[in-house]
């Protein structure tokens, strides 16, 4: 995740590698489940730096991708047997990530976001 890097977080750290695993997941949901012949998705981060009013708030890092589908809300569903090898990219971002959701984007799609903490703030 250059971008991370970018902003001074360690890219061989846990921060980096946890939001490389929640991108290619909701990435890989909007180009199976979203995609809309024509259009492409929309990805975004954002970094909610940490507070130092309140040192217990760290610094937040939100994963947001968007498609044109917006009728197809996620729902984790484990995968029917173990060899499958779809259906465990909810559970995934589930289990990594602090929050997720979904929520519409008008006029006709959806954004699927993830927020996890980036702990040890950044490098720089």
């Amino acid at each position: 995740m250059q971008q991370l890097a970018d902003w001074g977080w360690a890219r061989d750290g846990e921060a980096v590698k946890t939001a490389a695993l929640l991108v290619a997941e909701l990435a890989a949901n909007a180009v199976v489940h979203g995609r809309v012949a024509g259009r492409d998705f929309l990805l975004s981060l954002t970094v909610r730096p940490a507070t130092t009013a309140v040192p217990t708030v760290p610094a937040t890092l939100r994963i947001a991708v968007s498609d044109c589908r917006g009728k197809r809300l996620p729902t984790p569903v484990p995968a029917s047997r173990p060899t499958d090898e779809r259906g465990r990219g909810l559970l995934i971002v589930e289990t990594l990530a602090a929050h997720w959701g979904t929520e519409p984007r008008p006029p006709s799609g959806k954004t699927v976001w993830a927020e996890m903490v980036l702990e040890g703030g950044a490098a720089r």
